[in-house]
């Protein structure tokens, strides 16, 4: 009889890992020797049975289709974008079986937006759409419009921002279901202080309300005083909700939408004095269903979250080189926010938190190149907002999901640059905004003229997440690391790179379902795609 059990617990065993094998495992697309290091890119996402992936090298533009096992059916050249010298701007948002690609481009004095439908196949069909066109006086390399999309994708809003007075900005917005079809076009102002005063965050709900957060950054780098903005779907006004910060100077708001939960929320790290040591963060929650405040509340850091995150830094200033980078809703109405360590290495010094506020090579957090914190683009009286690539963070250079290679070594410094990711800091609050748990994911990474394969992704997969991160080595390993409901952390089993050649570049994956994401990974001289199951 004991043998009989223990065959039994050896099988039970041996089942469970198994079953651990088999729920991760990575599925490789062959390497494209024109996929180069240099390539700008875009995961699309699924669209019917098929992964769609754009691509674009010197001006030369096309979507890579893959099956189900990631083998490459086909290029599709995109015939449709004007050339490179005239090409602004492109986006996609998933449609359907399908995706829209929404392009901007200037011609003579004229900018104009157009849409064109991509198929599951890859193939742009009908003819481009015009969206709309703006008349302007002089040659731009910057974007004129921004595009958003809603969570549930019934919606899109084109909208632009004219700031030729800077004392009261023109705001033009145009409100388009999925098919494209209008359903409200109009322009508002907004008075606006020229010394200090910025808008950041936009953000589209369900209904079709842009959201964003208007502020005024002092000389010394911290947000004094701001507002949730809030503009109707079908409405030519701006609703100013202030913030009633008090003594407190926050850092960087970012914005989150609850659709399901109608709340608009708003999180930053504070500190309690001009450059002092951020204390703790900071969250704040409007209820669009009633059009009331539900509340504004301040979470200090305690002692062992200090000493959990003091990574490179000393106790008292361990936080100084956190940023913000998730807001993730959980299912209980509560969200969950993830900040890590970011800073840089040999831009004639290392730069912190404080010297990102006014770099002498960029204005900004090297996001002035692209014209930086101060929320507009270059001299443009016609700009979007968000820097170029979108609300400031030190490493927003490139967007989370389009992967664009322009600044490899191109930042008017010719040194060498070190790019450092260090811990990850989770706060999970609950729906009234009160703080149930904290914990510190531990890593250090860091790579040269490049930050493509450090940092990480969150995954949220039911009431856990997770976090999964490139650790670089002989032969790279793609962690996973689950964070339980009360803040548990497990290291599950990792994943090992192909080869010494390869490494994960998990910052700019795409989830597709609940346990699979699409994520590029640099081999060699070469950018490949794999689907990894986890």
């Amino acid at each position: 009889m004991k043998k009989i059990y223990s065959f039994a617990i050896v099988f039970l065993m041996l089942a469970l890992c198994n079953n651990a094998l088999a729920q991760s495992e990575i599925m490789y697309a062959d390497v494209n020797r024109a996929d180069v290091q240099r390539m700008n890119f875009e995961i699309i996402g699924k669209t019917a049975s098929n992964y769609l992936i754009y691509k674009e090298i010197k001006g030369r533009h096309w979507i890579s289709v893959h099956d189900e096992n990631m083998r490459e059916l086909e290029n599709v050249p995109i015939s449709i974008l004007p050339s490179k010298s005239e090409l602004m701007d492109v986006t996609f948002f998933p449609s359907g079986n399908g995706a829209w690609l929404i392009y901007q481009f200037q011609k003579e004095n004229i900018v104009y937006c157009e849409a064109a439908k991509v198929e599951a196949n890859g193939r742009i069909l009908d003819a481009p759409t015009l969206l709309d066109t703006t008349i302007i006086t002089y040659k731009t390399d910057n974007r004129i419009y921004n595009t958003l999309i809603n969570a549930d994708g019934s919606k899109i809003m084109l909208f632009k921002i004219n700031r030729k007075d800077r004392a009261l900005y023109h705001l033009s917005t145009k409100l388009l279901d999925n098919k494209l079809e209008p359903l409200y076009s109009g322009t508002v102002s907004l008075p606006m202080n020229p010394d200090g005063d910025y808008l950041t965050g936009y953000s589209l709900d369900d209904d079709g309300n842009l959201v964003f957060v208007k502020y005024n950054r002092m000389k010394s780098g911290e947000i004094g005083a701001a507002s949730l903005m809030v503009k109707p779907s079908n409405k030519d006004v701006i609703e100013d909700h202030s913030l009633n910060i008090n003594n407190l100077y926050l850092d960087d708001l970012k914005v989150k939408i609850d659709d399901k939960n109608n709340k608009y929320l708003l999180v930053s790290f504070y500190s309690e004095k001009k450059k002092g040591n951020l204390a703790g963060l900071y969250t704040y929650a409007w209820d669009k269903k009633n059009n009331s405040f539900a509340y504004e509340k301040t979470s200090s850091l305690t002692e062992e979250m200090l000493r959990k995150g003091k990574g490179k830094s000393k106790s008292k200033s361990a936080y100084n080189d956190y940023f913000i980078n998730n807001i993730v809703l959980n299912n209980n109405g509560g969200f969950t926010v993830g900040a890590e360590v970011l800073y840089a290495t040999n831009y004639g010094g290392m730069y912190d938190r404080w010297g990102y506020w006014g770099s002498p090579y960029f204005g900004a957090p090297y996001g002035g190149f692209y014209g930086g914190w101060y929320g507009w683009g270059g001299w443009s009286p016609w700009s979007y907002g968000w820097g170029r690539f979108g609300y400031w963070s030190p490493y927003y250079y490139y967007s989370p999901f389009f992967y664009r290679s322009y600044w490899w070594g191109d930042y008017g410094y010719s040194g060498s640059q070190r790019f450092h990711a260090g811990n990850v800091a989770l706060f999970a609050f609950d729906k009234d905004g009160n703080k149930e748990w904290d914990n510190v994911i531990v890593k250090s990474q860091s790579s040269t003229n490049t930050d493509a394969t450090i940092s990480y992704l969150i995954l949220n997969k039911g009431s856990d997440l997770h976090v999964v991160l490139n650790n670089s080595g002989k032969i790279s390993d793609l962690e996973n690391i689950s964070i339980n409901g009360a803040g548990s952390i497990f290291q599950e089993n990792p994943l090992q790179a192909k080869d010494k050649h390869s490494e994960f570049m998990p910052r700019y994956a795409k989830q597709i379902n609940d346990n699979e994401v699409i994520m590029p990974v640099l081999t060699k001289k070469n950018i490949q795609f794999a689907k990894v199951k986890l």
